[in-house]
């Protein structure tokens, strides 16, 4: 659509009033929006999976499939598969305990996590941690 401009003349005195009364009141009232409130293991697209919950432990290096069960209300067994080698140069790697099985490992964790999401950081940081001291160390390139 074309527009042609055929004059121009100032606006009326009952248009800048209306403009400069807006200016001075302000855009209007505050609405407060409430915020997503889902939990992180949620958020990271873990899902539950019977008595249990699947999903993947991610880190900016790389997502590990991971497995929780759930053996009461707020008491979870954390596993992940086949996690990376530079966790075996980790303080943490005795924690991760090879279960005997097609590569799955159980996280032991010293301080059980308050709930589900709370453990799930608790072993991403771990990753992490172990992918920056690889780094520092010169085991593995970035």
């Amino acid at each position: 659509m074309k527009t042609r401009v055929i004059g121009q003349r100032p606006a009326s005195g009952e248009l800048r009033r209306m403009q400069f009364a807006r200016v001075l009141r302000g855009p209007g009232p505050l609405v407060p929006i409430k915020r997503r409130e889902l939990p992180y293991w949620q958020q990271q697209g873990w899902w539950k999976d019977g008595t249990g919950y699947s999903g993947r432990y991610q880190t900016v290096r790389g997502a590990f499939l991971g497995w929780i069960e759930q053996n009461s209300q707020n008491e979870f067994d954390y596993y992940i598969f086949q996690p990376p080698e530079e966790l075996a140069s980790h303080s943490h790697w005795t924690c991760f305990q090879d279960r005997g099985g097609p590569g799955w490992y159980y996280v032991h964790m010293a301080v059980p996590p308050a709930d589900l999401s709370s453990g799930i950081m608790a072993v991403e940081r771990i990753l992490t941690e172990a992918y920056q001291s690889a780094h520092r160390s010169g085991g593995t390139p970035q």
